[in-house]
């Protein structure tokens, strides 16, 4: 809330940043517009990693350091790319084009890329110099580009300091786009007008808010504040604040209060002349009072100027005394979740605010619309409540409703010491703790985190070998189906957890995404370097789980290979990796001497899918079907987007370093030999007949 005083520093490092860079240069970068032109057609996932629009699918091209070279034009790793849904389909990937040669890179992975119109919207570390010629890459800017690759910005509309600022990009009816930014060092949530380049702040000195977990598209933005009391600001201290707090709601478009300005009357220092900075408190709050905490109290409290709806008859239905406070859990489900905590007794509960009611009430009042020990003081099914403990419907959580009888019902699923729990809010308190029912849907899942809710399924992530493993059930049905003895899950796969493969993705970037019917992730598993790959998402857990068997009879015949011939194991798994093995057939090369000709027989028949068995008792036939083979690692996933040179080296040398032999021949002068030692004795030289003293060359076969 209290904005004391401006940092005159970062300004003037902006303003270092700026000034003479763009001498002499126009305001895009120069670009030909890419073959396909620009896509038309709905936009989904906007705001992911992952963005459809049309035919066109836009994806970050992996996880990139924001450190790295940012050189326009240079970028492939960690770049913008597309790629048609055809060419998908069809495995082009090749086909794949660059669209923005920078670094899309901010640790808000909360947020990614948005398209709006003929434009995607993206943050990306600062490519300008100061005045000195360093470039500040910590620092992010805000930028767009046409979707065919032209008009990239040279400059930006925002830039800000931390790389960690969380951010959004909003449409208004008009198509204008906002970009919401949030400024935690000055505890500030700002709007930027990208048409008009007004940077509006919507809000200065919140405690908590919540931006949409569902939908980043969304400008609506919760928040809490403080209210400080009258007569007690000093430009030092901020002022005293009380014990209760106020929860709001603003839009990304608002320009100005509903409440019209602020009385700021008993809001001075008064060690301070009128004239003076920072004299009067400066209140900056753009939003609606949702829910006033305000106690009735009358000894403890008196009116502000923000409690907006008081009034002596609204003061005696107040029913806490001390007041209430406000956490915000999670804005999701068409809601904001909070809690509720009644400062008679430091007693919370869990509510959620419907967006849909909340809107439709005529004469909202912040006070006494506070829900009082679970049932609502004046205003419908606006408030509802959803639990009598903070424990389990936390942020982690996720909460979702469902149609029934005409009325949305809240549902919520959370983990608790292994086990994923389904809960069915009920509308009474008759039920205990507002659980009309629980339902375990799934056991044993350690330390399991849950990411989204898509089509019927749950898909959550449990620790892997580099990263997180993914998982997914259908989290929909009834509790007999989950019976794992008795009920469906005892043969129906979609109500047991099931893992997709043995996918290993980067756990400090964005969780996986599905866009038109295919996973994306960015892989963390070994010769991968962090790009996205790609797999077609299967329909159900019955096909995931042949989809699995597949992969296990893969690597099981790759182990069997090695029960007797470990080298040639060792090149099964090279060739399923790099798809092929040129590298060691090619006579000339560095490796074709060193392996025994049935260990080059034996690696070609398990590329040819060949039947063996009659010389190695191996068959390899069951890794073919049809025109799909199932010998290499891109018929189960595969990299999406252009490799970095640097990283292509990277993953062909660990390649081989790991599965290749390797020619070490060597001079071993490591000690001294009993041959040399006769040489030397203490009595004098002794003369060893026709003996010629060499070096000894070693040759070991052994892995780089």
């Amino acid at each position: 809330m209290l904005k004391l005083f401006k940092k005159l520093i970062p300004l003037l490092l902006v303003a270092a940043l700026c000034v003479g860079v763009l001498a002499g240069c126009g305001t895009v970068y120069s670009a030909s517009p890419l073959e396909g032109g620009l896509p038309q057609g709905e936009v989904t996932s906007n705001g992911g990693f992952v963005v459809q629009k049309g035919d066109y699918i836009y994806f970050i091209n992996g996880s990139a350091d924001y450190s790295a070279d940012n050189t326009y034009g240079d970028v492939v790793k960690g770049s913008l790319m597309r790629i048609t849904v055809s060419a998908l389909e069809s495995g082009d990937y090749s086909s794949a084009q660059t669209v923005v040669p920078l670094l899309v890179v901010s640790q808000d992975f909360t947020s990614g890329v948005y398209i709006y119109g003929d434009y995607v919207y993206y943050a990306t570390p600062n490519t300008l110099g100061t005045m000195q010629g360093e470039v500040q890459s910590s620092y992010l800017d805000f930028k767009s580009t046409r979707l065919d690759g032209t008009d990239t910005m040279r400059h930006y509309y925002v830039q800000v300091t931390d790389n960690a600022t969380v951010y959004r990009y909003v449409q208004a009816e008009d198509g204008t786009v906002y970009l919401v930014y949030v400024d935690s060092t000055e505890t500030e949530i700002h709007s930027y007008n990208t048409a008009t380049g007004t940077d509006t702040v919507l809000v200065s000195g919140y405690s908590d808010y919540a931006l949409n977990a569902d939908d980043r598209t969304d400008p609506t933005i919760y928040y809490t504040m403080p209210v400080v009391k009258k007569n007690t600001y000093t430009a030092s201290s901020g002022g005293e604040q009380y014990s209760y707090n106020q929860l709001y709601r603003v839009s990304a478009f608002a320009t100005e209060s509903p409440y019209g300005e602020t009385d700021m009357t008993g809001y001075t220092d008064s060690s301070l002349d009128e004239g003076d900075e920072n004299y009067r408190m400066e209140y900056v709050n753009l939003g609606t009072l949702v829910l006033d905490g305000v106690g009735n109290d009358r000894d403890a409290y008196t009116a502000t100027p923000f409690n907006r709806d008081w009034t002596e008859e609204v003061r005696d239905q107040i029913v806490s005394s001390a007041g209430y406070s406000y956490d915000i859990v999670k804005y999701t489900a068409g809601g904001v979740i909070f809690t509720q905590t009644n400062l008679d007794q430091n007693q919370a509960f869990v509510y959620r605010l419907d967006d849909a009611a909340y809107t439709a009430v005529q004469g909202w009042n912040s006070i006494t619309a506070n829900p009082a020990r679970g049932a609502n003081a004046s205003d419908g099914d606006a408030i509802t409540p959803v639990s009598v403990t903070t424990t389990n419907p936390t942020e982690s959580a996720l909460f979702y409703t469902v149609e029934e009888g005409g009325a949305d019902v809240l549902y919520y699923i959370y983990v608790s010491d292994g086990t994923i729990t389904r809960v069915r809010v009920s509308e009474t308190a008759t039920s205990a703790d507002y659980i009309e029912e629980s339902v375990d849907i799934a056991k044993q899942q350690t330390d399991a985190s849950l990411l989204f809710l898509q089509d019927g399924y749950l898909y959550y992530s449990m620790a892997g070998t580099n990263g997180n493993a993914l998982y997914r059930l259908r989290y929909d049905g009834t509790a007999d189906q989950y019976n794992i003895l008795e009920g469906d899950a005892y043969d129906n796969d979609d109500y047991k957890p099931t893992r997709y493969l043995e996918i290993d993705y980067n756990s400090s970037w964005y969780a996986p995404e599905i866009v038109a019917g295919n996973l994306f992730f960015c892989n963390a598993e070994s010769y991968s370097e962090n790009y996205v790959y790609t797999m077609a998402n299967p329909a159900n857990n019955a096909d995931l789980v042949a989809l699995n068997e597949r992969y296990d009879d893969t690597q099981t015949l790759i182990d069997d290979i090695a029960e007797n011939f470990s080298d040639a194991s060792n090149l099964a798994q090279y060739y399923y990796y790099a798809e092929n093995l040129d590298a060691v057939l090619d006579t000339e090369g560095d490796y074709y001497d060193l392996y025994e000709q049935e260990d080059l027989d034996l690696a070609q028949a398990f590329a040819n899918c060949e039947d063996v068995s009659s010389r190695f008792h191996l068959n390899f036939t069951s890794l073919k079907e049809g025109e799909t083979v199932y010998n290499v690692r891109s018929a189960f996933y595969t990299m999406l987007g252009t490799v970095a040179e640097a990283d292509d080296e990277t993953i062909q040398d660990a390649l081989k370093t790991d599965l290749l032999l390797a020619d070490d021949t060597a001079t071993d002068d490591t000690g001294w030999t009993w041959q040399w030692a006769a040489i030397f004795v203490p009595v004098g030289v002794v003369v060893i007949a026709a003996a010629v003293v060499t070096a000894v060359l070693v040759r070991r076969r052994k892995r780089r």
